[in-house]
């Protein structure tokens, strides 16, 4: 073989490895190499311009439920004070007439064995009077107690159910005791102008019917103030509860359950 023959061959073989080398090595271009977009997280504009317009309007309502959460709060504690007043009144106006009732029921009356009473008195208007008032003082220091011990944040306690069986109840109690005021009950025979009578023979110190009839009467228009104060007061619970409601719904709605619970917790 000649040497030139030879040469050939082995350029031959070297362009036959380099062709092959080139299809097990491709080169790649920087051109042919797909560019990360480096923006590809980014929000788009009209996402971050709705997120800032969200912003203002959440703070927004964040205030205004903490502002009728605030009132809630005053609402139910005035209510509960002014009721816990209220009751108490009666209850001392109501056990202080049974007192007098027990205390003098046998004091000697010319002409009356039966004392100075009226015959076959009449004591259960007097008592429910009592029990109903005794039983709403508890219930109104009970909630304000709860109220107290509630964190400041937490929303004060409404419910329409109990609010309305609260009225309907003094209602009741405020009409059947104002209708069994007979000259048989106590407030009854108390403004009588028999027990007048009766009075004026006795010491007045011992047993003054005017001033319990005056008593008794007043108890009963402390009854009705509790009726209007608590009609009053459900009507402005339920407001700023219905208020409350939904705000929390909106809020919820914007930044969920667990986002709600730490920005007003």
């Amino acid at each position: 073989m000649t040497p030139k023959l030879l040469q050939n061959v082995l350029e031959a073989r070297h362009g036959i490895s380099g062709l092959s080398n080139d299809k097990l090595h491709p080169r790649i271009s920087y051109s042919e190499i797909p560019l990360d977009n480096a923006h590809h997280h980014e929000r788009h504009p009209s996402m971050q311009k709705g997120e800032q317009q969200s912003s203002p309007r959440r703070e927004f309502l964040l205030r205004q439920y903490n502002k009728f959460r605030h009132w809630a709060r005053i609402a139910s504690g005035v209510t509960n004070v002014i009721s816990a007043l209220f009751s108490a009144s009666m209850e001392s106006i109501m056990i202080y007439t049974m007192y007098k009732f027990y205390t003098t029921k046998d004091i000697f009356v010319e002409g009356r064995p039966w004392g100075p009473w009226a015959k076959g008195s009449v004591l259960w208007p007097t008592f429910m009077l009592a029990a109903a008032s005794i039983t709403t003082s508890l219930l109104a220091l009970t909630a304000l107690v709860a109220l107290w011990c509630r964190r400041r944040h937490d929303a004060a306690f409404f419910s329409l159910l109990y609010a309305a069986g609260h009225i309907v109840a003094w209602v009741i109690v405020s009409v059947v005791y104002r209708v069994e005021k007979t000259e048989k009950d106590l407030w009854g025979w108390s403004c009588t102008d028999k027990a007048r009578a009766i009075q004026q023979q006795l010491d007045s110190k011992k047993l003054n019917f005017e001033s319990l009839c005056k008593l008794q009467a007043s108890s009963w228009e402390v009854s009705v103030a509790e009726v209007v104060i608590k009609i009053l007061s459900t009507g402005v619970s339920w407001y700023f509860d219905g208020k409350q409601k939904g705000l929390k719904i909106e809020l919820v709605g914007d930044i969920g359950s667990a986002g709600f619970n730490q920005v007003t917790g």
